[in-house]
């Protein structure tokens, strides 16, 4: 009987080793910094920050931060992020995500798998958490040392009755209450590892229930669009440490490869920087549109000003009917050209016929022929 129980365990023993060593295979063909590469290319740009090659997502708002954009479900790794960002949820699992002033939120690569690289922050009536720094590494067994705490602006806070199954953008609380709530939780931080996978336990399930009110549901992995790998598979340094983001030299490395191999590769990350570059001439010619009816009045202030030169042009074959007298008729021929007096001498019996002709002819510079 003894040698049958032992046996047996074994043949458990043997059963449990033999996924695990599948599961390593797996991993060093499917997870590597290139796989990443490719994958999150047509939604970021790759750009070189404090950390090495780092990526940076495109199309988000001003104010997203990482872990906003979806739900929080409860596996027997712990708790579980479940992405709905277009580019999925690998950098949730793989890697960190850090805050670069030049670049906003970008992510760290790495190649260890966890439900969820984040420190929790928690109270009874809040729950928050915030991505792991980069530099955080742990040991084989996992780590369960001093909470990790980071600045208080990269916590997303939610109210702990609405903590699961509950998109988080539409329950987010403002981040001007961060600092409130922040005095009143308390910082956790806990990553174990169980049959080679990291799990993510820090925010004890019984709060959650108790504020929700009711039992709390474990579901599959599966649900959140991911596989767990083992945390050896992702590669362990010569101390004995497990890091949360692979090494820099590596991932440049990596991105100079696949961009020797496949340059088509990096083709949709820049593409898009250049429609943003088209982007902004389209938007200078709308101000200057708008700019133009403003100026357009300016310019049609002058043109009442041809309107009164009619009105002067009028005036001279008046002066003649109003000032029969003779004063008023030497005035006409006192501006006349030398050609025009010659002929006032030589018909003296159409003076005043011959001079309102001449004063025709004079007011025709002014007005032009237009108005014949």
């Amino acid at each position: 009987m003894k040698g049958l129980a032992v046996a047996a365990i074994l043949a458990g023993a043997l059963g449990i080793l033999v996924p695990a060593q599948r599961a390593q295979a797996q991993v060093s063909v499917s997870v590597t910094i290139g796989g990443f590469y490719d994958e999150l290319s047509p939604y970021g740009d790759w750009v070189d920050c404090s950390y090495g090659e780092c990526w940076a997502p495109r199309g988000v708002d001003a104010g997203w931060q990482p872990y906003s954009n979806g739900e929080w479900i409860y596996t027997r790794y712990g708790w579980t992020w479940m992405s709905n960002d277009p580019w999925g949820g690998d950098p949730y699992h793989y890697g960190t995500w850090a805050f670069v002033s030049r670049h906003g939120w970008v992510w760290v690569p790495g190649t260890v798998w966890a439900p969820a690289w984040v420190t929790w922050s928690y109270s009874d009536r809040y729950v928050g958490w915030a991505p792991m720094p980069p530099t955080v590494t742990f040991g084989r067994s996992g780590y369960s040392g001093r909470p990790v705490v980071v600045s208080q602006t990269q916590y997303v806070f939610v109210p702990t009755d609405r903590f699961v199954g509950t998109n988080v953008m539409s329950v987010r609380v403002e981040r001007r209450r961060n600092e409130e709530i922040f005095r009143e939780a308390r910082p956790a931080t806990r990553f174990g590892v169980t049959g080679g996978v990291v799990t993510n336990v820090a925010l004890p399930l019984a709060t959650v229930q108790r504020a929700t009110g009711r039992r709390v549901e474990t579901r599959e992995i599966g649900a959140a669009r991911t596989t767990p790998r083992a945390a050896s598979a992702g590669g362990v340094r010569r101390s004995g440490h497990l890091a949360i983001v692979a090494p820099a030299q590596e991932v440049r490395a990596a991105r100079a490869s696949r961009q020797q191999k496949a340059p088509h590769a990096a083709q949709p990350a820049q593409q898009p920087q250049r429609q943003q570059q088209r982007a902004r001439p389209q938007q200078q010619p709308q101000r200057q549109e708008q700019a133009r009816p403003q100026q357009q009045p300016q310019r049609q202030q002058p043109q009442p000003r041809p309107q009164q030169q009619p009105q002067r042009q009028q005036q001279p074959p008046q002066r003649p009917v109003a000032s029969q007298g003779g004063r008023a008729d030497r005035a006409p021929t006192a501006r006349s050209a030398p050609p025009p007096q010659g002929r006032e001498k030589a018909a003296p019996g159409g003076q005043q016929r011959g001079k309102d002709q001449d004063l025709g002819k004079k007011g025709e510079p002014r007005g032009g022929k237009g108005p014949r």
